[in-house]
């Protein structure tokens, strides 16, 4: 598949993606709380800058932009300049603390010429939308009318083409996709976060579900969160045996046993002895 992509920066996620996200398509990242849906959101805008010189957007409809900035600050990224040199644009779209009354048809023009001014005044190539769900709590009464709007918004970002990212909520690790189950029907890829408990320890692992006409590793594969270099994914199609055989012999300690397998055990090798309990131990 010709498909061509966008490289993350991700290493290790360009990896399992085969060459990262589809260029001008939006990718869904669901997850559960805790799953660092934001902060794999935010390392895609972060690695677009400081390795790419791509300028990005990050729009939030859930927290507010001194709190995200406070703690993406934590991983040492330079936020404030990228501000400043009109690198990265946050887009406000996090309710208020004020009572929401809904009067008409809704309706998100005004949010999406928001999105399209931020993207042509930095030239974005990259954005985020955190969280998308947010959207439904409020309006949840109006999920057709939301999903239809929703579809206005991934259009306008593929018309401006930008390769995007909305993350999503959802409250189970293994069962439907998203919380509303909308909003995986309106992306082309989908990526799960999970953070499964399990005997009292909480494993992180990131899936790449759908990835609508191109190749990917399949399955899920580990990651941690590290202080200096964010979200480290454990590529598991990437690990392979690359030690080297050797033809130096080492002795048994059994003359017969050495003959019969021509001088000795490789050096380095592992190897298994296998048979009764009580066989083996007097053998050995």
């Amino acid at each position: 598949m010709n498909l061509k992509k966008l490289i993350t920066g991700n290493t290790s996620f360009d990896h399992i993606s085969h060459g990262g996200l589809p260029i001008g398509r939006t990718t869904l990242v669901a997850g559960s709380s805790g799953s660092a849906k934001t902060l794999f959101a935010a390392q895609f805008l972060a690695m677009g800058i400081m390795l790419f010189d791509q300028p990005g957007v990050f729009v939030t409809f859930e927290e507010q932009v001194d709190d995200i900035r406070r703690n993406l600050k934590s991983f040492n990224w330079d936020i404030d300049t990228w501000e400043k040199e009109g690198k990265w644009i946050f887009v406000d779209a996090a309710p208020k603390e004020e009572v929401i009354i809904a009067v008409g048809d809704f309706d998100l023009s005004a949010f999406r010429i928001r999105l399209e001014r931020a993207v042509k005044k930095c030239n974005a190539q990259r954005v985020v939308i955190d969280s998308i769900g947010s959207i439904f709590t409020q309006f949840h009464e109006e999920m057709h009318a939301i999903r239809r709007e929703l579809i206005q918004v991934t259009l306008t970002l593929a018309r401006l083409g930008a390769t995007s990212i909305i993350t999503a909520e959802r409250l189970e690790e293994y069962g439907r996709i998203t919380r509303f189950g909308v909003e995986e029907f309106l992306t082309d890829n989908v990526v799960i976060l999970r953070n499964v408990l399990h005997n009292e320890k909480r494993r992180r692992t990131i899936e790449i579900l759908k990835f609508r006409g191109s190749n990917h590793e399949k399955g899920e594969n580990p990651f941690s969160i590290n202080p200096e270099k964010a979200i480290v994914i454990i590529p598991l199609s990437a690990m392979n045996l690359k030690h080297l055989s050797t033809h130096v012999r080492v002795t048994s300690g059994i003359p017969k046993l050495d003959e019969m397998i021509n001088g000795g055990f490789y050096k380095g090798s592992i190897n298994l002895i296998s048979g009764a309990i009580e066989l083996v131990k007097h053998c050995w």
